[in-house]
């Protein structure tokens, strides 16, 4: 199958569709961008990039393999639901902790009697580490069973073997599929970091968004098992 203008167009409509979709990526750049800002979120969205890139390269090499052996490919469904469940306990720990460190500041005295007052002093609850956002969105990626299917389904359809610039053919793909993960993460991260800035870290509102988020990869872990 040569990339002519029908095929280019048809490869395009097909991922339009599929990042539009919500998924266990877009999730977790929105809540990385939430929490943590802009810098964290285009951290989350670069290993994004880098894992969807390793999936497609993958996905020709092997071809069908995934698609036509279930076995392998119901065992990266059950580690890709295991690392969403795991995502959602560690948010749940975080909103636990913001919850008792609510207490403990309406407990303490006024931040003018108290220089190290949570007011004043840095919040540890949402610090990360700087590389964090980048390598878990990286195995979230890898293990999406969604697009570990788009990859094994779908991409390998719109590279011929047969073509005289295989490669080629590849990289175009590649960046077409990139450039529109790109612009809508990107809208992802700023509406989800500008949201962020009028939430308060230990408040409530943040706290319940941050318990819908671990709700939400539980929900896609459930549905992604189920047959």
């Amino acid at each position: 199958m040569s990339l002519d203008g029908s095929t280019l167009a048809a490869f395009t409509a097909g991922v339009i569709v599929i990042v539009l979709l919500p998924g266990a990526n877009s999730l977790y750049v929105a809540t990385t961008a939430l929490r943590a800002g802009r810098r964290a979120g285009f951290r989350a969205t670069l290993g994004v990039f880098l894992g969807d890139a390793i999936l497609m390269v993958l996905a020709v090499l092997s071809a069908q393999a995934l698609s036509s052996n279930p076995i392998v490919f119901r065992i990266l469904t059950w580690a890709g639901a295991a690392y969403l469940c795991w995502l959602a306990i560690g948010l749940v720990r975080s909103a636990v902790a913001r919850i008792r460190a609510k207490q403990r500041r309406a407990a303490e005295p006024a931040p003018s009697e108290n220089p190290t007052h949570p007011l004043t002093a840095p919040n540890p609850i949402i610090a990360q580490p700087r590389l964090a956002p980048f390598r878990t969105a990286l195995v979230t990626s890898v293990l999406n069973p969604k697009a570990i299917l788009f990859f094994a389904s779908f991409f390998v359809q719109f590279i011929d073997p047969a073509s005289p610039t295989p490669l080629s053919d590849l990289l175009v793909l590649m960046l077409i599929l990139e450039a529109a993960s790109a612009m809508y993460l990107t809208g992802v991260v700023l509406i989800g970091a500008r949201v962020g800035r009028s939430v308060q870290p230990q408040g409530w509102l943040a706290i319940v968004a941050t318990l819908v988020a671990a709700a939400a990869f539980v929900a896609l872990a459930v549905r992604v098992v189920l047959p």
